[in-house]
């Protein structure tokens, strides 16, 4: 029973990598798109003597929202930023349990985070809120893209959780490690290796 939820999870957890790869690459676009508008507002500036492309208030938005929708990508690359110079040098068991704390950790500050952005959200839509800028962009549209990338992340995380817990009780630690864990410099070396190749 165990090893078909797990089995189950698994393939869920494929298309979460999936989605979360093709949300990052957007984001990445989008900040390339604000790269573009940024130059033309410089040249234009520069040549002209004004712009109406409002590059400023994009970029916030674009920040925003494209690390939010890398948020995810990030989780299931391990390549958040960790302190690990004690953790590697504790049992894979041990290892495995501190992956989880720190997963259930993430999913806690995840709820918190996405509730308040939920609120924010909807009172600047209820509000009929608008920038304070020439552009007048309702705030609730950039907000509500934001809070895509946070609810992302959130299901990421959760799912990412349930399966390092399951992982624990079955006993099965080396794909906890695989799943969760800190890698070591010889694994981030052979990831390298790998993506090069």
């Amino acid at each position: 029973m165990l090893e078909q939820v797990t089995s189950g999870l698994d393939r869920i957890l494929q298309g979460v990598r999936t989605g979360s790869l093709w949300l990052a690459r957007a984001g990445g676009i989008l900040i390339l798109l604000t790269v573009i508008l940024v130059t033309i507002e410089v040249l234009s500036r520069q040549f002209l003597g004004r712009s109406k492309v409002h590059a400023t208030e994009l970029t916030g938005y674009v920040m925003a929202i494209s690390a939010s929708w890398a948020f995810a990508y990030t989780l299931m690359r391990k390549a958040h930023i960790r302190i690990d110079a004690l953790y590697l040098k504790f049992p894979v068991s041990v290892r495995g349990v501190l992956d989880l704390v720190a997963l259930l950790s993430l999913a806690l500050f995840c709820v918190l985070v996405v509730g308040a952005a939920f609120g924010v959200a909807e009172h600047s839509y209820s509000g009929g809120a608008r920038a304070n800028t020439p552009l007048g962009t309702p705030v609730w549209i950039p907000q509500a893209l934001w809070l895509l990338g946070l609810v992302w992340f959130s299901i990421a995380v959760v799912l990412m959780s349930l399966r390092v817990l399951l992982g624990l009780i079955g006993g099965h630690v080396d794909e906890v490690q695989w799943l969760a864990g800190s890698p070591t410099l010889d694994e981030q070396i052979s990831d390298e290796k790998g993506e090069t190749n």
